[in-house]
């Protein structure tokens, strides 16, 4: 089990997506593309941000908000990398390494999801939802309550 995020094999294989792709744009990129390929490596860097800030989320509606937005950086970072490849912007054998490696971090975030849902699922069977005190009183945590615990 992991202890931190550290641990947590989605984060280390989004945050090697960054780096993979940060050696990429200065090794292999076109020179006259730099605007591009700060748009390539700031969405990938977005994945793994995003990972984090949902592992540190306490509830799981809350993690299951975040982590949805890295699975929406995840399709923009794939948007991007196939322009790259459209436009020649990156060599064949780069956008192979990150095309495979973003496919093993789209695999482990739905995996993750997978799992979050799991647990919202026996938290509302349980009939206790794990909430922060700031949420309990929200309008969306009202009609979440209404619509789980009815």
């Amino acid at each position: 089990m992991a202890t931190g995020v550290k641990d947590l094999k989605l984060w280390q294989e989004a945050v090697a997506l960054a780096g993979d792709v940060l050696r990429a744009a200065r090794q292999h990129a076109r020179k006259e593309l730099p605007w591009f390929m700060d748009e390539l490596a700031a969405s990938a860097i977005s994945v793994a941000t995003s990972v984090a800030d949902g592992y540190s989320r306490g509830d799981a509606l809350d993690q299951q908000r975040v982590f949805e937005q890295a699975r929406r950086s995840l399709v923009g970072f794939e948007t991007h990398l196939a322009v790259a490849k459209q436009a020649g912007a990156l060599a064949p054998d780069a956008l192979a390494g990150l095309a495979s490696r973003a496919a093993t971090v789209s695999r482990l975030l739905a995996g993750f999801l997978t799992f979050i849902e799991r647990q919202k699922a026996a938290e509302v069977d349980e009939g206790s939802r794990r909430i922060s005190p700031a949420a309990a009183t929200s309008p969306l945590r009202k009609t979440l309550d209404e619509i789980y615990c009815a």
